[in-house]
Order: C-alpha cells, then sequence, then structure tokens
C-alpha cells in the first residue's frame, strides 16, 4: 500500500551556484559518505550528483509530509550508488516503517526526483525490501569498529612513486575494494593526486567506476568474456587482449558503429596470462592497425620476481619483453606499462612512460620484510573500542575452548572484532595497542565478532585499541601480521571484511 509520495524538481545551476557562494552547504547537505562519491565526481557529472541528492532528500520530506527540518533533517538521509551504479536510499527516519522508491533523472540544467513509500505489509513491498537489500553490503556504522584510510599518506605515497620513477602516467590499481581499502575513500584520494587512470581486475569493477563519476582511462587487468564486449564499449572501459582468438572474437562481436579501446598483455614468464610469442602478438598488431573500430591504449607485462632480490628472473623477463615488443609497429600515443610498486620501489625503470601501483600506493612493503621501503608512508589503521571490562578472578576460562585461563586478578577487555572482519582466528596472542602504545595481548580463541584483550588495569568503556597501525610510539604493520600468519601483506589486507565502516581521513 501506497503510503507517500513526493517529488520535486532543481534547476543544477542555481544548486551549484549556492554551493559556491557558501562553503558549507555541501557538508550540510550530503552526509560524509555521500560527500566521499561527490568528491570523486568532476564538472557536470558533479554538480548533478549535488543536485540530485538535494531534490532527491527534498522529494523525501514532501513523502512524509513534514518537510526537512521537522522529522528529517539532511543529514538523517543518504542515497548511494548500489554495486550497479543505481542510487538507493540507504539511510532516512522511516526505514522501519515503510520501504522507498526513488528516481532521480536529469534533463538540461533540471533534476528531477520522486520518492514514493510503501508499507512494509504487503508481499511485493517484502519482495521489493528484499531485493533492495540483497543489492546493497551491509556496513556495521553503530559498532566501534572501524577502519581508518588516510588520504595524506596515499597522496604522499603517489608523489614518492612519481618522484622515484619519473614516469609520466600513473594507473592507481584500485582492484578487491582498493586492496580492501574501500574504493570510494580510495577514489577521492586517488584523483586529487591527479593520477592519470585506473586498474581493476573485472568489468564489474570498471562499470561501478564509470557509474561512481571515473572519467580516466580504466584498465581491466583480467581476462573479460567477449560475451560483454558491448558493456565494454558502453562504459568506455579498456580489456587486455591476451591472444589472437580473444581478439578476433571481440572484433566479430563489434557493431560497425562502435569502437572498442583495447591494451595488450604481453606473457614475459609470469605464466598467466599474455601473448607468449613473437609472431602471434605481430598479428596481434597488424590485425588491430587494420581494424577501424580497435583503438590501442597501452601494452604492458607483469613481472613475477620485482619483489625479491635476486634479479636474474626479473632481467630476463625484461630482455623476453624487449624481444618480443621492440620492432612491432605500435601507435606513439600508446602507454606502455611494466612497472608494478615492486619494480617501481626497487628497479631501475624499463619504461619510464606508464607504472601501474597498488601496494606502493597504499603504502605497504610488496616485499615483506625481505627489501626496505621506508619511504613509504602507511595508508590504513584498524581500530576497535572496548565495549565490555571486568576483573577476572585467578583460574577464569577465556573463550571458546577454554584454551587461556588467568593465572591471577587479570582485567579483561571485550572488542566488537573477530574472524567474520578478517582479523585472523590464528592471531590468538598477538597485541593491540593502547593508545599510549602500550601493547595488550589478544586471549583465548578469537571468535566470529569478538576477541579478548588482557588489560594492564581497569580502563574505560570506549577506549580504542589499534589492531593495525600506529599508537604512541609503537605500531603494527601489515607486514607484522602476514608473517605471523605466514602469509603475504595483500592476503591480509584484501581480507578486510566489508562491513568495517572505511573512514577517510587526512
Amino acid at each position: 500500500m501506497i503510503v507517500g509520495h513526493g517529488i520535486d524538481a532543481q534547476i543544477i545551476s542555481q544548486v551549484s551556484a549556492v554551493a559556491e557562494r557558501r562553503p558549507g552547504f555541501v557538508d550540510v547537505i550530503l552526509t560524509p559518505a555521500e560527500r566521499a562519491v561527490y568528491d570523486a565526481r568532476k564538472g557536470k557529472h558533479r554538480q548533478e550528483f549535488l543536485a540530485g541528492r538535494f531534490s532527491i532528500k527534498e522529494a523525501y520530506s514532501k513523502a512524509i509530509g513534514t518537510g526537512i527540518g521537522s522529522q528529517a533533517h539532511w543529514q538523517d538521509i543518504e542515497i548511494l550508488p548500489n554495486d550497479s551504479g543505481q542510487p538507493i536510499m540507504v539511510k532516512h527516519p522511516k526505514q522501519d516503517q515503510v520501504i522507498v522508491h526513488i528516481s532521480i533523472s536529469h534533463t538540461g540544467d533540471t533534476v528531477h526526483s520522486s520518492v514514493i513509500l510503501e508499507e512494509m505489509s504487503t508481499s511485493s513491498t517484502k519482495l521489493s525490501n528484499q531485493q533492495n537489500i540483497a543489492s546493497q553490503a551491509i556496513i556495521s556504522t553503530r559498532r566501534p569498529a572501524w577502519i581508518e584510510i588516510s588520504e595524506n599518506a596515499i597522496q604522499k605515497n603517489i608523489a614518492v612513486i612519481r618522484e622515484l620513477t619519473g614516469a609520466h602516467h600513473f594507473i592507481a590499481i584500485v582492484k578487491a575494494n582498493a586492496y580492501g581499502h574501500g574504493m570510494a575513500q580510495v577514489l577521492t584520494a586517488a584523483k586529487h593526486a591527479n593520477v592519470d587512470g585506473f586498474g581493476v581486475a573485472t568489468i564489474d569493477e570498471g562499470i561501478w567506476l564509470r557509474q561512481y563519476g571515473i572519467l580516466e582511462p580504466i584498465f581491466i587487468l583480467g581476462v573479460t568474456p567477449v560475451t560483454y564486449v558491448d558493456d565494454l564499449v558502453k562504459y568506455q572501459l579498456i580489456p587486455v587482449v591476451t591472444s589472437e582468438a580473444w581478439l578476433n572474437a571481440a572484433v566479430n562481436k563489434l557493431s560497425s558503429q562502435t569502437s572498442l579501446v583495447i591494451s595488450i598483455g604481453v606473457d614475459t614468464g609470469m605464466g598467466r596470462i599474455g601473448i607468449r610469442h613473437h609472431d602471434e602478438l605481430q598479428r596481434v598488431v597488424e590485425k588491430i592497425n587494420q581494424t577501424d573500430q580497435l583503438i590501442l591504449k597501452g601494452i604492458g607485462m607483469h613481472f613475477a620476481t620485482a619483489d625479491e632480490k635476486d634479479e636474474a628472473y626479473y632481467q630476463k623477463q625484461v630482455q623476453t619483453w624487449h624481444e618480443l615488443v621492440d620492432d612491432l609497429s605500435l601507435p606513439q600515443n600508446i602507454w606502455y606499462h611494466l612497472a608494478n610498486s615492486a619494480t617501481a620501489l626497487w628497479h631501475e625503470q624499463p619504461s619510464r612512460d606508464a607504472v601501474r601501483v597498488g601496494a606502493a600506493m597504499y603504502g605497504f612493503n610488496p616485499s615483506g620484510k625481505e627489501m626496505m621501503a621506508s619511504q613509504l608512508t602507511p595508508a590504513l589503521t584498524l581500530k576497535a573500542e572496548l565495549v565490555h571490562v571486568k576483573q577476572a578472578e585467578a583460574g577464569t576460562s577465556i573463550s571458546y575452548g577454554a584454551t587461556y585461563q588467568t593465572k591471577q586478578s587479570e582485567w579483561i577487555g571485550t572488542l566488537p572484532l573477530g574472524y567474520a572482519d578478517g582479523y585472523a582466528r590464528q592471531l590468538q596472542g598477538m597485541y593491540g595497542l593502547l593508545p599510549d602504545g602500550r601493547h595488550v595481548e589478544i586471549i583465548g580463541r578469537i571468535a566470529m565478532d569478538q576477541l579478548m584483550v588482557r588489560l594492564p588495569e581497569e580502563m574505560p568503556i570506549g577506549t580504542v585499541i589499534t589492531l593495525i597501525g600506529k599508537a604512541g610510539d609503537e605500531e603494527i604493520t601489515l607486514v607484522d601480521l602476514a608473517e605471523r600468519l605466514n602469509t603475504i601483506p595483500y592476503e591480509i589486507v584484501t581480507s578486510l571484511s566489508t562491513r568495517l565502516p572505511r573512514k577517510l581521513v587526512k
């Protein structure tokens, strides 16, 4: 049953003019999460986003019949893109009572919005609610455990790599939720650092970036099935050509009125994807040069051992690259992208044209502790607050399996964080940091959603414990956790659950 309907229209240029006259206007209208989307957009896309959010919130206030300021304030209503880029109202004052259906459309200088409120009791509404919920990741914003992402650290790392390599183009790799750092937060920081392009693993990640408002070139590093050539064209994404067969199939899928921007992948010894033989590579380049619908944007490879001290295999790959590529008839304006983070940090650059940087941009050492990367600044901090503190007498068992027993009277604190958040169960015996840098040991088995620490004395609820990052003069790094778990920093950081809120901080 429909219980409310509100519509609104705004002139985009007028809303933009207000934002220019009143610097605080944007932060009044947009929630922090919406502001992150707004900051990542440019020009008319940014103006349309602000006017659209202003309009849809007005429409919601009309639908509930009160207007802004009585039962609904600007910050009470939040509209974010789902995985498909569709705007979804994820927060509003009556979310326990009604399902909200929204529409935002732009025509010229005008944005029109509509909000329909439907009772939750009907089966159709329940189905709609289930569909909306299914399209959203659950982020536990009301639980005191979170990740902070330093914008300054990301921008500093980008500047360091630029200076170190002298590269003309910086491709920021943001696959896998920006290496677990949060896509929206990292995009905001990277765009402020004026990166030249982005790299993702899948076509769906690339589409998300386009719908988020990213206008720069987007390279897809993994193989995209030719079934999705129409989507590659529609969203102007750059797939990697990994074989002559893939290219031929893609060309057959193209209509005569469309063009596809591509990059060639060369396998010089990684053994993963890419063209391995000179004859095939030459035929691929000739086909591209002879096909008006194909636009070659780049050619690249991936080093397998750039993060190791022994350079023998690295140099072998460089030699293979030159043997495969040097005599090809390639356009003058394409991007040669060979260097990953490890290559950028520790080697003479095989090409100064473009670097593809992931780990180093986020400030963690891609080599673990084998090679030093002291010029990098970690961007990620994992924190949680004490939610329960008790004094346990000697002989008290803590957590599943009773694997820890107090030897004397001890103060025990509980943190709302566990292995479902990506903090591995095997980290029992590790430690967190108090605000002054003192260590607090993690005792007992780490549960799915909670873990316990031994405190030096009674401490108030709300005391912040740092599990990754700096506190006082002490620091826990991703490398520290990786060594303890016999893995690599990449696995640690990409395992951090999406339910942990990511907060972009300076």
